[in-house]
């Protein structure tokens, strides 16, 4: 492989249909007699599954090529940092095993932010948070004393 390119969107919105489009420029020692194509797999790394799979064929004379392969996904339904890993493949179907099947394979991890980015909670210890309270109590209260002072006064 002489270029491999991802181009996906860096941020997308929950429940968005989205395009990973992969393109390869290569070449192989072919002799015009076996199938080539390019797969591409993306993998959900939150859920260890595999989303999408496309295959794109090169063809039977694979000694130079250019293919951009695409794999259409939806993102989750909610805002999160979504990890995707993208297998790449040139398979040569004539291939009967590893040594034959797989003329080429990578693999790459990319993220897409999906709504939102999620920002951090501020949490107080419950003693700051009853202390907070029982202020907050106490200037209410001064404040309805003082008003009610003020009618009667």
């Amino acid at each position: 492989m002489t270029n491999v390119s991802y181009s996906y969107p860096r941020a997308a919105a929950p429940s968005q249909q989205v395009d990973f489009a992969t393109g390869v420029v290569g070449s192989c020692v072919s002799n015009g007699e076996d199938y080539y194509a390019v797969r591409v797999d993306l993998i959900d790394l939150n859920a260890n599954l595999t989303i999408s799979s496309s295959d794109t064929p090169i063809g039977y004379n694979a000694s130079a090529f250019n293919v951009t392969a695409h794999n259409l996904v939806t993102t989750p339904a909610s805002n999160v940092t979504w990890p995707i890993e993208i297998h790449l493949y040139v398979i040569r179907a004539g291939g009967t095993n590893g040594a034959y099947l797989l003329d080429y394979q990578n693999s790459t991890n990319v993220s897409i932010q999906v709504g939102s980015t999620p920002m951090p909670e501020f949490h107080l210890a419950p003693d700051v948070e009853a202390f907070t309270a029982l202020i907050a109590a106490v200037l209410v209260l001064r404040r309805v004393k003082g008003s009610q002072e003020k009618i009667l006064g």
